[in-house]
């Protein structure tokens, strides 16, 4: 995974994008906390200057990661995971716990895929060899809300663009190691906040709900769909409190 990272002694926030994207897309809420952190940015391989891997896990990038911060001398780090940088947040905090001030997972979930969901990650990979633009452009239209598609189109086509540059390797790699991720539910000896979307098609809000019982996490909700850190950061910031 590509890394971008300069150190001046302040706390570090590590900052983990989702599936199709970037770290081009935290640059609105990365932008207020320059002066309070030093900012660790990670991109998934394939994606913006990763280069693409045809097979690994999402326990492999959590341990990439916790070598990248041994290797650099970072001892903790407050985590913000999108997505499927939420799936590899969960990982990282049950393996590796005492690199870790704080989890935030935004628009994520510390469970496996549902069946449902393994069977459309399955479907996707059997006919994303023949259809990848349209299942990259139908995959981005379940990312956000009716209303969100009328006010975001901007956002919404350069997301389409960057992600059409993708190789077909880098997204069926993605797509099974989603699908294959095991349960990071359980008990975790660090602070865990969902932050999460109410008109989220992609992950359900009986899953976070489900989640956030069962856990006894904290949980914020923001009237958007699934991709908060876009279409609502000046929210995403009000709710999210990182304290060493």
């Amino acid at each position: 995974m590509s890394y971008s990272f300069s150190s001046s002694n302040k706390p570090v926030l590590l900052l983990l994008h989702g599936f199709l994207g970037s770290k081009n897309q935290w640059t609105a809420m990365s932008k207020l906390w320059v002066e309070q952190f030093d900012i660790l940015y990670i991109e998934l391989p394939g994606h913006g200057q990763s280069p693409s891997l045809s097979h690994y896990s999402i326990s492999d990038l959590a341990s990439e990661i916790s070598e990248f911060l041994i290797n650099n001398a970072i001892d903790k780090v407050h985590f913000i995971g999108h997505s499927m940088g939420g799936y590899v947040g969960a990982a990282f905090a049950k393996a590796y716990p005492q690199q870790l001030f704080s989890l935030t997972l935004l628009n994520s979930i510390m469970g496996p895929d549902s069946t449902a969901r393994k069977v459309m990650r399955d479907r996707a990979i059997q006919l994303i060899d023949r259809f990848q633009n349209a299942y990259i452009s139908m995959a981005i239209n379940n990312l956000f809300t009716p209303l969100e598609h009328e006010v975001y189109k901007d956002i919404i086509e350069n997301m389409r663009m960057v992600s059409s540059e993708m190789t077909l390797e880098t997204v069926m790699a993605a797509l099974r190691a989603m699908r294959d991720r095991p349960s990071q539910l359980g008990h975790v000896s660090v602070p865990v906040h969902y932050i999460y979307g109410n008109r989220d098609t992609v992950i359900d809000r009986s899953v976070i709900d489900a989640e956030l019982n069962k856990l006894g996490f904290k949980g914020s909700s923001i009237d958007g769909g699934h991709m908060l850190l876009l279409t609502h950061p000046d929210e995403v910031i009000s709710k999210i409190h990182l304290i060493d």
